[in-house]
């Protein structure tokens, strides 16, 4: 699938709030520094990077739709574009976890790598089976409910059409938010398997691609205005609810006004978009892990600290964008493909 620049340089703004929060903001009490910087606007709020990548996702699942057959060929697709990526990750991250000991999430345990390497979000098996998982890296939490998103709106799609589908996941968004305001335990029970909480943000980046595809500008409209509803929870702290509404006018922003896409496409976010998806996946605990043993070892401003841990990790991360997930891709698809045909030749009698 054709890559679109400006998304590639809003992915690569994306990650970098979401590395920013992670080192100055979500672990006062492990890293050096503490809470020392931890209320400036944007690392307090670099978490909001998630949603940013949520608005993405709408965006390019909805267009990677357009280009399958049959929801089977999508989720192959999608699995295939994540899987490699996440195989390496999980099995980095279990294996270095007793060097970086002062991680956050702790010592994992073998059960732990499931999650990543089914793309099964951990609560829904606790809520099926009551056995509880402890996940890997916290920041798989979000592929967890991207890979829902996945498969909820692809069946949707392949069976509703289009915009049936946009419609069935805006009622699901909408449903989630009924529930939590009547508190019907049904609902919220629903919308926590499903994730449907987040389908707002999905549907927004989906009704971007429509007018960024047609030009008719109803749907820039419905798009905003379900964005707008994705940050009304934020509404009780007005300094969120600010840095919420900036995410929103920096994705909509290069999509109505194409003169500004060239703002997004320097090489610093192209390529911190280019290796985003695996350094989101392994940079929270090593990076924080990093961070402790680097004030041990050199004496330099602490708002420094990070630097270096973050330039490890983007070179691990590039490795294995460039390397280790072109070959497993690769390999993964062609031994798919051969037991395909070998089980087509079975089934038809075949030799």
């Amino acid at each position: 699938m054709m890559r679109i620049k400006f998304l590639d340089g809003l992915r690569g703004i994306a990650i970098l709030l979401v590395l920013c929060f992670h080192a100055f903001s979500k672990w006062p009490a492990i890293v050096p520094y503490g809470n020392s910087y931890g209320d400036f606007p944007v690392f307090k709020y670099g978490n909001l990077g998630v949603q940013l990548f949520f608005l993405i996702s709408g965006f390019v699942i909805l267009m990677s739709l357009e280009k399958n057959k049959n929801f089977g060929g999508f989720i192959y697709k999608r699995w295939l574009r994540l899987f490699p990526a996440m195989l390496v990750a999980t099995v980095l991250i279990y294996f270095t976890a007793g060097f970086f000991h002062e991680r956050p999430a702790g010592s994992p345990d073998i059960y732990s790598v499931l999650p990543g390497l089914t793309f099964i979000d951990p609560n829904c098996i606790e809520m099926i089976t009551g056995i509880k998982i402890n996940l890997l890296e916290g920041a798989f939490w979000s592929l967890f409910v991207e890979f829902k998103f996945y498969f909820v709106f692809g069946i949707c799609y392949f069976t509703l059409k289009k915009i049936n589908a946009i419609i069935a996941i805006f009622s699901m968004f909408l449903l989630s938010v009924l529930g939590t305001k009547l508190n019907i335990v049904f609902l919220n029970t629903l919308s926590e398997f499903f994730s449907f909480t987040f389908y707002g943000w999905f549907v927004s980046g989906s009704l971007a691609y429509l007018y960024f595809k047609s030009q008719k500008k109803q749907y820039f409209y419905f798009s905003i205005l379900v964005g707008l509803l994705n940050i009304v929870p934020y509404r009780h702290d007005p300094t969120s609810l600010v840095f919420s509404a900036f995410i929103l006018v920096l994705f909509y922003t290069p999509i109505y006004f194409s003169k500004i896409r060239i703002m997004l496409e320097n090489p610093v976010f192209l390529f911190f978009g280019l290796i985003s998806y695996p350094l989101y996946l392994i940079h929270e605990n090593m990076m924080v892990s990093l961070i402790c043993k680097m004030s041990k070892i050199i004496n330099i401003p602490s708002i420094l600290l990070p630097i270096v841990p973050i330039s490890i990790l983007v070179l691990i991360a590039y490795f294995m964008v460039k390397i280790a997930e072109p070959f497993i891709r690769n390999n993964l698809d062609t031994a798919m493909r051969v037991s395909y045909r070998g089980l087509k030749d079975i089934s038809f009698g075949k030799n």
